[in-house]
């Protein structure tokens, strides 16, 4: 099936769209997204096919470059580096991106963007509140993710096709922030509602492959996903007063935000039987079908191995392999020269699989326990983490937009801390800090070190930020480079070691050639575009 691109949205490549709905997503069960009122498919089980391509897209296995929407960003966020025994890709290295790079992000967005869509329209009119309010949360969820990588997009006219518009114009970056955060508004007014927990209510029960149909988590996921958001435009003049009343409703609402080892995740049915039913984290940053390296030309980073290490922090072996030599070492962002630097995303591996894969970070057997950011290839794929959760609601009390004070800003953020020790089940060997991964997390961030340990920590926004970063190395590149952009933290995140780079850093994507082809006068409107500017309304 192949969708004609001017039809379906508005200047997506249509070989994008028509690979993206034939072969990325076993679920996704589209007839025509090109006429709402004519898809026969069940708006439970679209949605079940929608949340499916979100894990693709959020766990870095998209149509973008490389095969993946966010991938790439590993490079200049210093989590991963290139292998020498493969070509050097001179536009990572040179951040010299343009519109050819980075297409995934767009066309996968817009693409499921129409999935939630037809379930908004199809909910609404069958009478399916539970559906019409998770739809909206996902609406606004992949609307941020546009926001935060291209600024101004398509929001107001966009998938609207049924009204004759097939070149729609761009809205401000802010204003679809603000409509956003509105529509996770009416979803949670929704959820709370008697027709949504009233007995004998429609329920998409097993379809929803996040939360089964439970309402109070779809809440807290909102609720989460609003404070996100309200934290990236923290500095922007004259919302404070925006901000601040939004976040009094999440600190007035019982249900607040996702919590500890409240991790939001998806799974469809991931299998090993064929490649495309892997899970896509597996499949970007772990092993193939057939137990080789899904990204060779990848490799652990230099920096991000250094920081571990100055840190104390123990993660190391659960976010790389081994080398060669038994060890953990990298390239640094640029120009590679480390021919025996570790792979990445670290866990047991496949069986058979690398042996640098398969030796636990403290000797145990690869079959003690699941262990790492690759544990599994059907593990469920995080739609967001409980740490990042944990993280946002930490920086929001130190800004004193939640109540609770040092106190509860310290505990979020060791809860943070400890939330992703367990995800990764840091072993112990039996002898050190006893026999939890709690209590490796607990010795982290006792230590009196500034950026670990609260106490130590004069700047506790930036140690905030630090251990967000950390716990999110492979996982949610997006958010890292966002509190970048929007903050500076890590201060001491690397430029590229290659001379002849055309940008220091990446502050945005260029839009894709496709609306330059097909949607010329409105994205042309939008100035010259460059990976260094314009800049992301929230960026200083």
């Amino acid at each position: 099936m192949k969708f004609n691109h001017r039809l379906l949205y508005m200047g997506c490549l249509s070989a994008l769209l028509g690979l993206g709905a034939c072969s990325k997503g076993f679920l996704n069960v589209n007839n025509n997204p090109n006429n709402v009122a004519a898809s026969d498919a069940p708006a439970a089980l679209l949605f079940t096919g929608a949340l499916s391509q979100t894990a693709t897209i959020v766990n870095g296995n998209g149509t973008g470059m490389s095969g993946g929407d966010f991938e790439n960003l590993m490079f200049p966020m210093n989590y991963e580096s290139l292998n020498t025994n493969y070509q050097v890709a001179f536009n990572i290295t040179r951040n010299n991106y343009t519109s050819n790079d980075f297409t995934g992000v767009w066309a996968d967005c817009y693409h499921v963007l129409n999935d939630y869509q037809t379930v908004l329209a199809t909910a609404t009119i069958s009478d399916q509140p539970f559906l019409e309010a998770t739809a909206k949360v996902m609406i606004a969820l992949h609307f941020q993710i546009l926001v935060d990588a291209y600024g101004n997009v398509p929001y107001t006219q966009a998938l609207q096709l049924a009204s004759g518009i097939i070149n729609p114009n761009y809205d401000s970056a802010q204003s679809v922030y603000t409509a956003c955060i509105a529509k996770l508004d009416s979803a949670i007014t929704l959820l709370e509602s008697d027709s949504v927990t009233v007995a004998g209510a429609p329920n998409p029960g097993s379809a929803d492959i996040v939360f089964q149909g439970n309402p109070t988590e779809w809440i807290q996921l909102a609720n989460t996903l609003k404070l996100r958001m309200l934290l990236h435009e923290i500095n922007v003049t004259g919302q404070l007063s925006f901000i601040q009343a939004e976040a009094a409703k999440i600190a007035n609402d019982p249900n607040g935000c996702l919590g500890a080892s409240q991790t939001a995740t998806i799974n469809p049915g991931y299998a090993t039987d064929l490649s495309a039913h892997l899970n896509p984290f597996w499949s970007s940053f772990g092993y193939t079908i057939t137990a080789g390296a899904g990204n060779p030309d990848q490799s652990a980073n230099t920096y991000m191995i250094n920081k571990l290490a100055n840190y104390n922090d123990p993660r190391v072996g659960y976010f790389y392999c081994v080398d060669g030599a038994g060890g953990y070492s990298g390239n640094s962002f640029g120009i590679p020269s480390n021919a025996n630097s570790s792979y990445v995303g670290s866990g047991p591996g496949p069986t058979p699989g690398p042996a640098s894969g398969l030796t636990p970070p403290f000797g145990e057997s690869a079959t003690q326990s699941t262990w790492g950011l690759c544990q599994s290839p059907t593990q469920p794929a995080i739609l967001m983490s409980s740490w990042e959760s944990l993280f946002l609601q930490a920086e929001a009390i130190e800004r004193g937009l939640l109540p609770g004070g040092d106190a509860a800003a310290k505990s979020d953020y060791q809860q943070a801390i400890t939330d992703d020790f367990t995800y990764l089940n840091v072993f112990t060997d039996g002898v050190t800090n006893g026999n939890t991964a709690a209590s490796y997390a607990q010795a982290y961030y006792s230590q009196h070190v500034n950026l670990v340990g609260w106490i130590a920590s004069s700047n506790k926004i930036q140690a905030i930020i630090e251990q967000k970063y950390i716990s999110n190395c492979l996982t949610d590149v997006e958010e890292s480079w966002t509190d970048f952009r929007r903050l500076g933290y890590p201060i001491d995140l690397p430029l590229s070691n290659d001379p002849a780079s055309t940008y220091p850093r990446v502050n945005r994507f260029i839009y894709p050639q496709s609306e330059y082809n097909t949607n010329a006068q409105h994205v042309q409107a939008q100035g010259t575009i460059s990976p260094a500017g314009p800049k992301i309304f929230w960026m200083p």
